[in-house]
C-alpha cells in the first residue's frame, strides 16, 4: 500500500490461475478497481512504492517504473537475490534512492529520480549509480532507508552486527552490536525526524527487539576525538555499540516488523501544552501486533536522555496492550 492511500499493490502466490506470481496488479482500494497489471518473465519476489516510483524485484533483475504514468524507467541487473531484497526511500524529492545487494555483502545505492530509460545507468538504463558500499562481509539480508533517505540500515545473514551508512555524505559507517548469537534480523527501523534522539530498532527472528541510539555528529566533541584516535590506535578493537533497551516479545520467539513512532498524547487537556509520546509498534508473524511506551529517564516520552550506545541512562519499554489482527481483539 502506497502510504495511508487507497493504492495497492499486489502479486499472487500461483494458487489460482489470474493470480501468477509473474504479474503484478495496482488496484484501487477504495473503488475495488484494478488500475493496470504488469507481467513479468519470472516471479515477483518484492514490491516497493513511493510517490514518484514502483519498484518490481525479480531474482536476478530490478525492474523501475514512473508511478504516475507505469512507463518504465530502467532495468537493473543484480546477483542471486531470492528475498527480493530492496530499499526505496519514502521521500522522493530532490532524489529517489534505490538499495540494490550487489556481490558478496556489497549494496550499490542508484538515483532513480530520473526517468525515460535513456543510456547512463547499467545495463541501459535510465537511472543513475550513486555510490557503493561494503555493507558486510556476508551477504546482505535487510536495509531499511531512515524518513529523510540519509542514512542505510543494513545486517547480513549473520545478524549479529547492524551497520547505519551515511549515503549522501561522506562518513563512516556506525556499528551496533544486535548480539553474539547468530539470528535472522526480520526488520529494521529508524525513528522518525521529530523525536529529539534518533533511534533504530531491529526486530530478529529471536523473539527480540533490540533498540540502539544514533548519536548525532559532533553532539560531543571532546568523545569523539578521543574515539577517532583510540580507532586509529587500536584498529580493529573496539567493540560495536550496543543496544539502549532489548525488548522481548511474550511466547516464543518468532520473526516479527516493527516501527517507532512519535505522536502527540491524545489526553491533553484543553490549553495544556502538548506532551509528545514514543512507542514502538511489533507485528509478528502469527498475527498478534504489541505496542510498547519508550521512555528514557530525564526525557519522559521523548527517549531524550543522554545515553549512546549501551553506556549512560537506558531506555525503558513498557507493554500497553495487545491485539490479535485476525480476530481484532
Amino acid at each position: 500500500m502506497l502510504f495511508a492511500t487507497s493504492l495497492l499493490a499486489f502479486v499472487g502466490a500461483g494458487e489460482q490461475p489470474h493470480l501468477t506470481p509473474r504479474k503484478l496488479t495496482l488496484l484501487n482500494s477504495h473503488s475495488n478497481s484494478v488500475i493496470q497489471s504488469l507481467s513479468f518473465p519470472a516471479s515477483v519476489l518484492g514490491v516497493y512504492l513511493n510517490r514518484k516510483r514502483l519498484v518490481a524485484v525479480l531474482e536476478r533483475r530490478a525492474f523501475v517504473y514512473d508511478l504516475e504514468s507505469l512507463a518504465l524507467c530502467g532495468t537493473l541487473d543484480t546477483p542471486h537475490n531470492p528475498l527480493g531484497l530492496a530499499a526505496l526511500t519514502s521521500c522522493h524529492m530532490p532524489s529517489c534512492l534505490l538499495a540494490l545487494p550487489a556481490e558478496g555483502g556489497m549494496v550499490r545505492v542508484y538515483d532513480v529520480a530520473r526517468g525515460g530509460g535513456a543510456a547512463g545507468g547499467p545495463a541501459g538504463s535510465g537511472v543513475d549509480v550513486l555510490c557503493e558500499l561494503e555493507a558486510h562481509k556476508a551477504p546482505v539480508t535487510v536495509m531499511a532507508w531512515d524518513d529523510e533517505g540519509q542514512l542505510l540500515a543494513t545486517a547480513s545473514k549473520k545478524g549479529t552486527v547492524i551497520r547505519v551508512h551515511p549515503v549522501r555524505h561522506e562518513g563512516k559507517a556506525l556499528e551496533f552490536r544486535r548480539g553474539s548469537t547468530p539470528a535472522t534480523v526480520t526488520c529494521l527501523a529508524f525513528s522518525p525526524p521529530s523525536l529529539p534522539a534518533r533511534l533504530l530498532a531491529a526486530a530478529s527472528d529471536h523473539g527480540t527487539i533490540h533498540i540502539f541510539r544514533l548519536e548525532a555528529p559532533g553532539r560531543h566533541p571532546e568523545a569523539a576525538a578521543a574515539k577517532s584516535l583510540l580507532s586509529a590506535v587500536m584498529a580493529g578493537v573496539l567493540e560495536p555499540q550496543r543496544p539502549l533497551a532489548t525488548v522481548r516479545l511474550p511466547g516464543k520467539g518468532q520473526a516479527a516488523i516493527c516501527a517507532v513512532t512519535h505522536e502527540e498524547a491524545e489526553d491533553g487537556g484543553e490549553g495544556a501544552a502538548a506532551e509528545w509520546e514514543t512507542r514502538l509498534a511489533v507485528a509478528t508473524a502469527e498475527g498478534i501486533l504489541y505496542s510498547y511506551r519508550l521512555e528514557v529517564p530525564g526525557g519522559a516520552g521523548t527517549a531524550g536522555g543522554d545515553s549512546s550506545g549501551g553506556g549512560g541512562s537506558s531506555l525503558r519499554a513498557s507493554l500497553e496492550g495487545e491485539w490479535s489482527l485476525l480476530t481484532g481483539r
